[in-house]
């Protein structure tokens, strides 16, 4: 499992909590290219994930409501779950996720709305990479967006950088693997870091369309261009984080 598992957004009243948040932690944010973010239309955002805080960051200081996947062990906690349904997500608890997934995405991208992927997943939150460095990406958020079948869909790359940190151990991944039994990292000892960032940068890339893909994406073709896209996401983020 990775973090395809489940979609949460951060809008509103939760952007404006996040900021005061931020505000009392001293957490200073830049942003580079804010140009380059599509004023309008589906957009999937694809980043880098190091810290807990990273879609609060995203969301605030890019200014824009982004509908977040999450890890599934998030939608197996009782209050986190309330709390992710009263913001409009659909935190995916049962084993069959991809199909639900889909569709939420595709509703979403529909109405023309920006979602937010980390395609990494559970791994840099469990052994933190250096500040320029990315786990290798699962491929799930392509076949997401190749699925989805939206033609004027546009990919943005987005890169995290973290200048200055303080971590600490956080939660037992022992309780982890009781929420989310089905998640392999979960199986090993130790405890799951917090990753909290004092100073960070945010480098958006340059967005493009989805449709040269998917006009190839039927076939034998098709685990080709899953492979290609996926293999074009990475290279940019790090390319943006070694910037």
């Amino acid at each position: 499992m990775n973090l395809l598992e489940s979609i949460a957004p951060f809008d509103g009243y939760v952007t404006a909590i996040a900021q005061d948040v931020f505000g009392l932690l001293g957490l200073s944010v830049r942003v580079q290219n804010r140009e380059r973010l599509p004023p309008a239309g589906p957009t999937l955002i694809v980043c880098n994930h190091r810290s807990f805080l990273d879609p609060f960051i995203l969301t605030s200081f890019l200014n824009t409501p982004i509908d977040f996947v999450c890890h599934r062990y998030m939608g197996n906690v009782p209050v986190l779950r309330e709390v992710l349904q009263s913001c409009g997500g659909f935190p995916l608890t049962n084993g069959d996720w991809y199909p639900e997934l889909l569709n939420h995405a595709r509703d979403r991208f529909d109405r023309g709305k920006t979602i937010g992927i980390f395609p990494e997943g559970a791994a840099p939150m469990l052994a933190a990479p250096s500040p320029t460095g990315l786990c290798p990406f699962y491929r799930g958020f392509a076949h997401v967006a190749l699925q989805a079948a939206v033609p004027n869909l546009q990919i943005l790359p987005v890169a995290i950088l973290s200048q200055s940190e303080i971590q600490w151990p956080a939660v037992p991944l022992s309780l982890l693997h009781y929420l989310d039994p089905s998640e392999p990292l979960f199986r090993n000892e130790g405890w799951h870091p917090a990753v909290v960032y004092q100073q960070a940068i945010i480098r958006i890339g340059k967005p493009f369309s989805i449709a040269p893909y998917q006009q190839q994406y039927h076939g034998r073709q098709a685990g080709k261009v899953v492979k290609d896209l996926t293999a074009t996401l990475s290279s940019q983020v790090a390319d943006l984080l070694a910037a």
